[in-house]
């Protein structure tokens, strides 16, 4: 049951603005005393489809003050209250006070709800842990941190959470001597999976620096894992820290890679501002107080590198976010000023050029020590949160958007698939999105996926043929399958799939290339060749699994598939989805192979081994014989655990027409393993037969056992370990060969175990 209690009125945040041609407008201050506040983060922690508000309340530069009870601002926009915020810090968190710098949140123990970190300067108190207590109590938490293996004090600036080691949960880096003369090293702590935490400094490795500010993961050297970049406010060189991981969490020091040693750098940011797949860096002060891009060199295949860049402005900043204002798919760079009167804003016109238009964001003549970006009332525009210290009348503030909505589905820049994975899983496939906000790793995104494994590769073949038609305008596949598009138009093609949220697009294809497309969900799929205007409708039916969604850390999305066929598959297909917090939806689908574990081994294949095809039809090597649809025959294998006490034994025929198909079990190998002829193509299944059950093929393929059928060793009436052989015979009504209207597989030789 939901207890409330308000440690202060409720607030509603929503006042008329003045008319000004201003894109950010101040809408009205947040509740509460006027305090001291060093971070801000927004998260939707009861799930209720708003953000709401943690901030780190901790005053004084230079030496502990008062100490202040951790904030949670609860947003009532769902509620019916646009920027309405209630004060229910005591009620949520408890009451908990620090010298608090920052705050961090991410999913610690893996439960699919938001926990967060406070972390507090001066070496007064260990990093508060707040564990939300999920779907019982919704957004009300357990203060855990000395449970959760915090248990000594530090002087830290700033925390961020990422799964540095791959394993599946979320690993933090917190930093260390905050504005501080002398040095000290960032701590490393590993996630055991349930949100338990153990130091691991040799892992980290990392050298003493001083006056250590902002920690940001993210993968600089795009080899699929977080490294460190630790902003510091230090003046010796080099004093900020590069630290790559090597994927298992064990880091190198790269740190002499970056210059930027001011003596003034509070803050920077992480992400693509050029759009060349590789993350820069942004900084607070690169140069005296002037902010600057630190450029990766690394795309498209490295070394790392970084080249500073001319810098710009020339204030006390304090903060970065990267923030695509203008909706046009780039990250433009909004910055907290301390000194200016008002934040920041370059915009970003490309080729790391930028302009000033700070302008678009009112003057509230404050001393912003961190903003974030959030769309505070679900009118798909992010809006601007600042939090203020140091001078001035330490108001924090809410400034409006109102430019466009943004209408821009995440990007997926990269995935990460597994080669030729074993078949029995799990599987973990990785996504790289990008999209309209980066603040400290925090963009709003949420994923899911689904996928099929398949126990028979299921293709289907398009061609573009002569003026730019395809070869059939509408086209029937089951779940999973790949679709290869073939130009054989004699001049380009251009295919694009027009149906949202799917990004399909074969740029421009010459005559003779192919372009693959997979299809996982049910439904219509309607792909245009944009040179001719020719359509191909493919009506999609079958079902899918759920695969596990994880946010890993900065722009990284983690997929986890589970095994579905008891190791019997030979492919899975599968489709991504992210969703960005105005609901843009974006799709993007693969494949891999599997590395099947055969149960057994083919024998008697129409390829010319054997016995020859009745009428010369030869197929291809370990298959049957040529049909009147496929010219290399049908192909019959079999996964899984040959095991009388654990069978899990599946029968996989392809390369057939979409007709009837027996599948048959015998006790030998007909003519010693050669075959004998038999319709149009080879009998190789001989002895005592069983019928083990009839299927009706989809896209040339189907499996025995499936839909409830019993396993093969039952069906088949095995009592005893031995030998059995297996064949598909199906129906080939077409006028083809001989007489008959029937052709088989090769054949499959199984031992069976106890």
């Amino acid at each position: 049951m939901r207890n409330l209690v308000s440690s202060t009125a409720f607030l509603a945040l929503f006042c008329a603005v003045p008319a000004t041609a201003q894109q950010f407008q101040s809408a009205t201050n947040f509740p509460g005393a006027a305090l001291w506040s060093e971070g801000v983060e927004c998260a939707d922690v009861d799930k209720d489809g708003d953000l709401d508000i943690f901030v780190a309340d901790g005053g004084n530069f230079n030496a502990a003050g008062i100490a202040r009870q951790n904030l949670l601002w609860i947003n009532q926009t769902v509620q019916g209250t646009p920027y309405g915020l209630v004060d229910e810090s005591v009620a949520r968190l408890g009451v908990h006070t620090s010298h608090a710098k920052g705050v961090t949140t991410g999913d610690i123990d893996g439960d699919g709800w938001v926990d967060a970190l406070f972390v507090s300067a001066f070496f007064t108190s260990p990093p508060f842990v707040y564990v939300n207590q999920g779907a019982p109590n919704p957004g009300f938490f357990t203060f855990e941190g000395v449970a959760r293996g915090f248990v000594t004090n530090y002087s830290s600036g700033g925390a961020q959470f990422a799964d540095l080691d791959d394993d599946g949960d979320l690993d933090v880096i917190i930093n260390e001597r905050y504005n501080s003369g002398t040095g000290g090293a960032p701590h490393l702590f590993f996630n055991n999976g349930a949100g338990f935490f153990t130091e691991n400094a040799a892992a980290l490795g990392a050298p003493n620096k001083a006056s250590q500010m902002d920690v940001q993961l993210a993968d600089i050297d795009n080899d699929w894992d977080f490294d460190f970049v630790g902003f510091n406010k230090a003046s010796s060189a080099p004093g900020q820290y590069v630290m790559r991981n090597n994927g298992a969490g064990a880091f190198s020091d790269s740190s002499s890679l970056v210059v930027a040693n001011s003596g003034s750098v509070y803050e920077g940011e992480v992400g693509d501002l050029d759009g060349d797949l590789d993350l820069d860096l942004f900084f607070t002060s690169l140069s005296g107080f002037s902010e600057g891009i630190a450029r990766n060199n690394f795309a498209p295949a490295g070394p790392l590198t970084f080249t500073n860049l001319a810098t710009f402005g020339g204030d006390d900043d304090n903060e970065i976010a990267l923030f695509d204002y203008d909706v046009d798919g780039d990250y433009d760079v909004l910055v907290g000023s301390l000194r200016a009167g008002s934040e920041k804003l370059y915009r970003n016109n490309g080729a790391l050029s930028f302009t000033d238009q700070s302008a678009q964001v009112q003057n509230t003549a404050d001393a912003t020590l961190d903003l974030t970006v959030a769309d505070l009332n679900n009118d798909g525009k992010y809006d601007i949160v600042t939090v203020q210290g140091e001078s001035g009348s330490f108001i924090n503030k809410f400034l409006r958007n109102t430019g466009a909505s943004d209408t821009l589905a995440p990007v997926y820049t990269a995935v990460n698939a597994p080669v030729s994975p074993a078949a029995s899983g799990p599987w973990v496939v990785k996504g790289k999105v990008r999209d309209q906000v980066l603040d400290d790793s925090v963009d709003y995104v949420t994923g899911s996926t689904t996928y099929v494994v398949q126990a028979v590769a299921v293709d289907a073949a398009v061609s573009v043929v002569a003026g730019g038609a395809f070869s059939t305008a509408a086209l029937a596949a089951s779940t999973g399958t790949r679709l290869t598009f073939t130009n054989a138009s004699g001049g380009n093609a251009n295919i694009v799939c027009s149906t949202d949220p799917y990004a399909f697009a074969s740029g421009t294809l010459a005559n003779g290339g192919t372009f693959d497309a997979v299809v996982v969900e049910p439904g219509t799929y309607v792909f245009q060749n944009t040179l001719s205007a020719a359509t191909c409708t493919v009506t999609v039916s079958g079902s899918t699994s759920t695969g596990a969604w994880r946010k890993a850390g900065s722009q990284i999305q983690r997929y986890t598939l589970i095994d579905t066929l008891g190791g019997a598959g030979v492919r899975v297909s599968y489709e991504l989805r992210a969703r960005d917090w105005p609901g843009n939806v974006r799709a993007i689908t693969g494949y891999f192979d599997l590395t099947p574990g055969f149960a057994g081994t083919a024998f008697c294949a129409g390829d010319g081994s054997g016995t020859a095809c009745p009428c010369g039809n030869v197929g291809g090597a370990g298959r049957g014989c040529a049909s009147s649809v496929s010219a290399i025959g049908a192909r019959l294998q079999a996964t899984g655990n040959p095991s009388l006490s654990t069978d899990t034994v599946i029968l996989a025929g392809s390369g057939m027409p979409n007709s009837s198909a027996l599948y048959f079990q015998g006790t030998t190998q007909q003519s010693g393993g050669l075959g004998a002829v038999f319709g149009d193509g080879l009998r190789c299944a001989g002895g005592s037969i069983v019928r083990l059950g009839t299927k009706t093929n989809v896209g040339g393929s189907s499996i025995y056992p499936a839909g409830g059928d019993q396993t093969v060793s039952v069906r088949g009436a095995i009592s005893a370990p031995g030998s059995r052989t297996y064949q598909v015979w199906y129906r080939n009504a077409a006028a083809f060969c001989t007489a008959d209207t029937f052709n088989l597989s090769n054949g499959f030789a199984i031992v069976w175990g106890a």
